[in-house]
């Protein structure tokens, strides 16, 4: 097998000479690196603050994405010593490329970065920063087994505070600072869940096939149980727009509350195929998909041919390679899997070896329909299904129909239950 370092770049992302690649790195001592130039201290702290208290206020209140490649360091233990160089060096240059003026790009601890973006939302920013570090993940190793262990983390900054500098005299010290306001929002986020754990849980929605004018696929939703009260988790909750670690236990969790309701099907009359989504991020990042994986191989043997995953978030420029490391440890366990792609994504010549059996979108904007329906022309004529979840308009419901799309699913469809509905015709007898 090749390895990690002739994978990357000898002179690092076209454009970027060896002397540009070199130069970033002889400038990297004096502190954070910008887009433009190497920032100096001062301009640097005057992002954050007037002294400590409120760097670190500053950090913990806003939003902030880092970069790591802990999992990475791991994987290629030994081997390490002899690729971190060339890696540094492609990921500064990478950055350095990529960033605008105004944001900014520092050295954390080891094989860990932090990505400031100026004038962004919390959701913008994580976009963004999981934009770039798939890109760098590609340029890094390309085909090369392991790409998918860089993890990206989401917190928020806003560096629009601009003040006097007292206090912190030296990067370390900023550094000091940055890795405490992690741990804090990271131990605030795992007591959020753990506070929100005991109410979460799941119910159904019933997935019309539209063709055939079945009811025969039920969709899970997470939903939250207060007192005597179960009501359908809107997407606008906070659950979902905190880091990718807080979503992977939300996918943790319904995916165990799902396998304890599988447990139940499977009797005559009683096999509705059960669909399920998941981040991409979450499949994506090595630690959690072992834990999701794990989860997999305890379900009951129904869901080998009843359970579709749908992956939510996949992105466009994903090698084929990481597909099938992402894919394969679930692939026996599972029907098949549904990708719910952003609006640009068109690669599936790089799915097309997968057990991908539907591409699906949702959502009630109409300024939606042109490039859902682009996709789901496109999907046809590769011969994959398409899937229209969470239609609450039945306006655009009946434009789903209009379209072909072979599923819908969503309050315009039917209600939510607390258990999948039995498979049932809609056809006049």
């Amino acid at each position: 097998m090749s390895s990690a370092a002739d994978h990357i770049p000898e002179n690092e992302m076209s454009g970027n000479s060896d002397e540009e690649v070199e130069a970033v790195r002889e400038k990297k001592p004096a502190g954070p690196v910008e887009h433009h130039e190497i920032g100096e201290m001062a301009h640097f702290l005057r992002a954050f603050g007037r002294n400590k208290n409120e760097v670190v206020k500053t950090l913990m209140a806003s939003s902030l994405q880092i970069v790591g490649l802990d999992e990475v360091k791991r994987e290629y233990e030994g081997k390490w010593e002899k690729i971190e160089h060339r890696v540094n060096q492609a990921v500064d240059a990478f950055f350095t490329k990529k960033l605008r003026k105004q944001d900014t790009f520092v050295h954390l601890e080891e094989g860990r970065f932090a990505l400031i973006f100026a004038n962004m939302s919390r959701e913008e920013g994580l976009a963004r920063a999981m934009e770039l570090s798939r890109e760098l993940i590609n340029m890094l190793f390309g085909e090369m087994p392991g790409v998918e262990l860089i993890s990206v983390e989401a917190m928020v900054l806003d560096v629009d505070v601009i003040g006097a500098i007292d206090g912190l005299n030296s990067l370390e010290e900023v550094i000091h600072y940055f890795q405490e306001a992690i741990q804090e929002t990271e131990k605030r986020e795992e007591q959020q869940f753990k506070e929100a754990e005991s109410e979460l849980t799941i119910m159904f929605r019933s997935v019309l096939n539209h063709r055939k004018q079945l009811i025969s696929v039920s969709e899970v939703v997470p939903a939250r149980r207060t007192g005597d009260h179960l009501e359908i988790v809107p997407d606008n909750d906070p659950i979902f727009s905190g880091s990718a670690r807080l979503r992977s236990e939300l996918d943790l969790l319904l995916l165990k509350e799902a396998g304890s309701v599988m447990e139940t099907l499977g009797s005559l009359g009683n096999k509705p195929i059960i669909l399920i989504t998941v981040a991409f991020e979450t499949l994506a990042n090595a630690y959690c998909r072992k834990n999701y994986a794990e989860i997999m191989k305890d379900l009951p043997e129904y869901t080998r041919r009843h359970l579709i995953l749908n992956v939510e978030g996949v992105a466009k420029g994903i090698p084929n390679s990481r597909y099938r490391q992402i894919l394969t440890p679930l692939t026996s366990t599972i029907l098949g899997f549904s990708f719910e792609v952003e609006k640009d994504w068109d690669c599936f010549h790089a799915i097309s070896d997968l057990p991908v059996i539907a591409l699906t979108a949702s959502g009630n904007d109409p300024k939606d329909l042109p490039w859902i329906q682009n996709q789901f022309f496109k999907a046809k004529e590769n011969g994959i299904k398409c899937a229209w979840r969470g239609l609450a308009d039945d306006s655009l419901a009946r434009y789903a129909f209009k379209i072909d799309v072979d599923y819908v699913s969503g309050p315009a469809i039917s209600a939510s239950q607390e258990a999948p509905v039995r498979p049932f015709s809609l056809k006049r007898s």
